[in-house]
This record gives C-alpha cells, structure tokens and sequence, in this order.
C-alpha cells in the first residue's frame, strides 16, 4: 500500500477501563504528638518501556533477515514500517507491538525494505482477527512484484513479515518462511508472563475526548465523528484490541474516504516510553498535558503529540481543515479527558 493522502483507517473495537480504589492510611493514635514536616514534593512516575514477552530481539531479527534477504542500507528501527504505511500509522500506532510483549522490527527504503513483528498470545489476536476478517491463516508467499509475505504461528506466538525487494520471487517464500520459523522457535522457547501496564485510556469512547459538536462549534459548520473503519489486520487487532487504543476521525460527513477531514486522534496506553522517542518537534504548553510537541508528521501533516500522565495521544489536521491552530483544540481534549467528563451514553 502505497502513501495517498485519503486516510486509510480500519475498525475500531472498545474495551473497558477498570481500577481500583487506594486502600486509606490507618488514623494515627490520638494521644500521638505530630512531628512538623514540609510537605512532600510529588514525584514523577519513571518512564520504562515495556519488556517484551521472549529474549528475541530487533538486532536478532535484524541478522536473520540479513542473511536471508542483505544487509540494509539503513538502521532497523524498532517500530513498524515507515515505508509505505498507512495514514494512520504516524506516531503512536507504529509503536503498538511492544505495549502487548511484542516486538516490530523495520528498514529500508521505497525500493527496498522489510518488517517484521513479533507477538505473544497467537490464538486470541488470531481468533480476534479473523471475526473482523483481518486473518486468514497462515501464509507463506512471494509475487512476481517482489512482495513476500509471511504469517506463522509457533506454540502461542504469531510472527508476521513483509519483505519488499524487485529481485524476490515465487521461489524465495520457502526460504523466508524458515528464517521467519527460524525467530518464531526461538520467541515460544523463551515465553514469558509480562505485565502490561495500567493506563487510564484503554478503551474510552472518542467522544470522552472531543464531540463532533464540540469541534463544530470551533469550526463553525456540521462535524461527524467517525470511528469505524473497513479494513482490518494484525497491527490493527494489537492496535485498537489488545491495547485499547482509539481512532477518532473528524470530518465533513459521514465517509471517510469522500469527506474533508478535520483531526484524527490516536492514542498509545501507557505510551510515555514511546513519546520520549519523538525525535523533532518543538515544545509548546498545552494547559493540563504534562508534555506537548508540536510539528509535522510523515505525510507533511500537522500535528500535536501530548503526554499525559503515562499515555501518549496525538492529534493530527488536514490542509483544508479550517484548523490553522491544533493548540486550543489539544487544550480542549485535555480538558474533557482529565477533568473526569462522564462518558456519554
């Protein structure tokens, strides 16, 4: 799939956000004598990426697709592909994998390049995956284009890959598929329990965020909110299922391939780790976030990307959009998620 700029987004399934209450601190006996003590200063939370569920690593994919496919021009990048990818891959979604004790591994260029993505809990993104016709078994081809395309499945790990190279053909899936085997093994062999880690927007409804009628107040005209999409795959299930995270798209109607889009938002559960990765963008103050960068995307488009708390949610406009300023309308999200707005029903 190559980049265009009509957004390619996919279905958005909800889940619930669940907690507990602090258990209170015992009353000290009354006849104590207090001992005066400034008062504490908060601390921050430490930003820790999260550990993955097996030992296999990006460098260790990196050396087996190197002997199966050369050396890449380029770094592997510890995230999902950013050649030829979705609209809506940039920023959090593109760092998905490793929040569900998996891995994304990728390089290269327009001409030639490779992803592969590593997962634990096989059967329940699987049998997820093929309800909303995003699975179809396991797979193991090359075309004449030089696409080849991989899907196996080793005990409870599901190991995905796309190499893009004009000297691959039909007689290369074999090979590939063994290398891909080859990581899948040593993934089931070091399996693990991991802790995914708690996140206050797991699963909100988008509109918990922002309304259409809120944005079309801002904007002065009619506003649909959208968060239903065709097309579904593997990174869409560990996306919006296993982590919980939302698409919002806002546009002039209800279409999001006919339609003039105002803003989407995605997001990243407990995604701080990933918002420290961001490389460019300029810092500006965003009432209630902890953190804000403000800058382009991929695809040249304007963007706001927010910490709050431990989560990472970033708000991405459209030329055309009317929002020549992404600031008040970020401040507004942070307002309605942060000060506990009931969710609609």
């Amino acid at each position: 799939m190559r980049r265009r700029s009509s957004l390619i987004l996919c279905a958005v399934a909800l889940l619930l956000v669940s907690g507990c209450a602090p258990t209170p601190e015992p009353e000290p006996p009354a006849s104590a004598t207090p001992t005066p003590s400034a008062t504490p200063t908060p601390t921050a939370e430490p930003i820790v990426e999260p550990t993955p569920a097996f030992d296999v690593t990006c460098e260790d994919v990196g050396a087996e697709m190197s002997a199966l496919v050369g050396a890449s021009e380029g770094a592997v990048e510890q995230n999902l592909s950013r050649v030829s990818m979705p609209n809506w891959y940039p920023g959090p979604a593109l760092h998905a994998f490793p929040r569900s004790g998996g891995i994304a591994c990728s390089t290269g260029d327009d001409e030639r390049s490779w992803e592969v993505t590593i997962v634990p809990g096989a059967q329940t993104v699987t049998d997820g995956a093929a309800t909303r016709g995003g699975w179809w078994g396991e797979e193991s081809r090359c075309e004449d284009s030089g696409m080849c395309f991989v899907q196996v499945i080793d005990g409870d790990v599901l190991v995905s890959g796309l190499v893009v190279d004009p000297e691959l053909g039909g007689d290369d899936a074999p090979r590939i598929d063994e290398g891909l085997r080859r990581l899948a093994a040593s993934a089931t062999a070091t399996l693990r329990e991991v802790e995914i880690a708690p996140s206050e927007i797991v699963g909100v409804e988008c509109a918990q965020f922002l309304t259409a009628v809120e944005l079309g107040e801002d904007l002065g005209s009619e506003v649909f909110l959208i968060d239903s999409f065709g097309g579904w795959g593997i990174p869409s299930e560990v996306y919006q299922v296993v982590n919980g995270a939302r698409i919002c798209h806002y546009a002039s109607s209800e279409s999001e391939y006919e339609s003039q889009g105002y803003l989407t938002i995605t997001s990243l559960p407990g995604g701080a780790w990933a918002f420290a990765r961001i490389e460019e963008g300029a810092a500006v103050d965003i009432e209630g976030a902890d953190a804000a960068l403000t800058g382009l995307d991929e695809f040249e488009r304007p963007v706001i990307d927010l910490r709050i708390g431990a989560d990472w949610v970033r708000l991405t406009t459209y030329e055309g959009s009317g929002i020549s300023d992404l600031a008040p309308v970020a401040e507004q999200i942070v307002q309605n998620f942060t000060a506990g707005r009931p969710a609609p029903q």
